[in-house]
């Protein structure tokens, strides 16, 4: 226990000044590491909280330098200026110890500038090797990829090959007779299924793209599909231009030229906007039958079974 007549101070400037300033008693602790027991006990002159005077003095003195207190003020020397003393030399100790570590790191950095000084000619002659051995290495190295590719060119094959890209999967055209047989006719593959009378210019054709928010005229299915649904086939019967959506949310937008054929590749189901008066729609080996309002088409997929 703490002897009561070891250290007097004026406890309530400190109680006063942390009200003034709405410093709260948690905020307080917190800034000077001590609990909210042990600030009450400073602002109230109790004894608990502090093993010893001599905590309890440097508790005070933290305090006070939180409140921007001077310590002068609060202290009373009635019993002489001892604990004032002990809080000096405390300052003092701490002092100190600040003071050594700065003359040690001001020792240790002479040291090592003294060591570069020493060692600046050395370093600056190594990098200047380094430097002249990496100017030669990429020397070298472009002088052998001239030789290379000059002996490639000597001796290249002066046949050309090309390679042109098909594409197998491709729909071929369908025939008049598609509804009446239910089937596909397969006409003699041609080199390309779009012919150049298949695009015409953007500008020529007014056309907004609105399948995204638009809702559907028509959405269709086949009860018993003859074709896989990873795709539709259209032909127009005269220039307009149509988009599509599929489930993967991929739009496309393609211009038609007078009885151009287009197959379109994605996954069902597919949104259609188009002109139902000059347009043939085919999915999953069935003619779509369109009517004059049909502007835009969905189309759903159906499993395809094969019968036994």
């Amino acid at each position: 226990m703490l002897n009561k007549n070891i250290l007097k101070y004026n406890n309530k400037i400190l109680s006063q000044e942390r009200k003034k300033q709405k410093i709260s008693l948690e905020s307080a602790a917190s800034a000077i590491t001590l609990n909210v027991n042990q600030i009450k006990s400073l602002e109230s002159n109790l004894n608990h909280g502090f093993i010893t005077a001599h905590f309890k003095s440097i508790a005070i003195k933290r305090y006070a330098k939180l409140l921007d207190i001077d310590l002068s003020k609060i202290l009373i020397y009635d019993t002489g200026p001892e604990i004032e003393a002990e809080l000096v030399s405390a300052d003092s100790d701490n002092e100190l110890v600040t003071n050594s570590r700065v003359d040690n790191i001001k020792r240790l950095t002479l040291l090592l500038f003294s060591n570069l000084k020493i060692t600046k000619k050395t370093i600056l002659i190594s990098l200047i090797l380094i430097g002249l051995i990496l100017f030669l290495i990429l020397s070298l190295d472009l002088h052998l990829n001239d030789k290379i590719s000059n002996a490639e060119i000597n001796t290249s094959s002066p046949k050309v090959s090309m390679e042109v890209s098909t594409d197998d999967d491709f729909l071929p055209p369908v025939t008049d007779d598609f509804i009446k047989i239910k089937k596909l006719k397969v006409l003699p593959k041609q080199d390309s299924i779009f012919s150049k009378n298949d695009f015409t210019s953007p500008e020529s054709i007014e056309f907004l793209c609105s399948i995204q928010s638009a809702s559907m005229d028509k959405i269709w299915s086949r009860a018993k599909p003859e074709k896989p649904a990873t795709y539709f086939h259209i032909i127009s019967l005269e220039k307009q231009s149509i988009c599509t959506i599929d489930n993967r949310g991929i739009i496309r937008k393609y211009d038609l030229g007078e009885g151009g054929k287009l197959t379109h590749r994605g996954e069902a189901p597919f949104k259609v906007q188009l002109n139902p008066s000059i347009s043939e729609l085919y999915f999953q080996g069935w003619k779509v039958i369109l009517g004059e309002t049909d502007t835009f088409v969905q189309l759903n997929p159906v499993k395809l079974t094969l019968e036994p």
